[in-house]
């Protein structure tokens, strides 16, 4: 008799230690999961610095800078037209990389909700198919 009361309060602290950690620490540690997820994928696509340098020439290279040195004036209008085509072709890939990076940022922020809610209904889910399968038998 008292060996099943020892047995049941071990079961009923196990049971509560559980359920606390499952719905008081697991769900901030979720979260804080999420949080380094984003943080990576935000330095993964470098979205600042695109925006930062969205039509600064792409790598630093302007092809102005190769050839002769001496050039005639409408070598330099030529240039300085060559110099913008970059930039618009520099700008446009650096905000496809910016609008990919968000997207992955958005679809990160969605997968961790489904897997959020799915975390905590997961016990909820349990006890129902343990029951509805207990239902079924008898």
């Amino acid at each position: 008799m008292v060996f099943d009361y020892v047995i049941i309060s071990i079961m009923a602290g196990i049971f509560l230690g559980y359920f606390y950690w499952h719905y008081t620490i697991a769900p901030f540690e979720i979260l804080r999961i999420m949080q380094n997820y984003l943080i990576s994928n935000w330095h993964k696509f470098l979205i600042v610095q695109h925006f930062r340098t969205l039509f600064a020439p792409w790598h630093r290279q302007n092809p102005s800078d190769i050839g002769p040195r001496s050039k005639t004036f409408t070598d330099k209008i030529l240039d300085v037209i060559t110099d913008f085509y970059i930039r618009l072709i520099a700008a446009a890939i650096r905000l496809v990389i910016i609008g990919s990076g968000l997207i992955v940022e958005l679809l990160t922020i969605v997968l961790f909700l489904i897997i959020f809610i799915a975390w905590l209904a997961w016990p909820a889910i349990c006890v129902y198919s343990i029951s509805s399968g207990l239902n079924s038998i008898l």
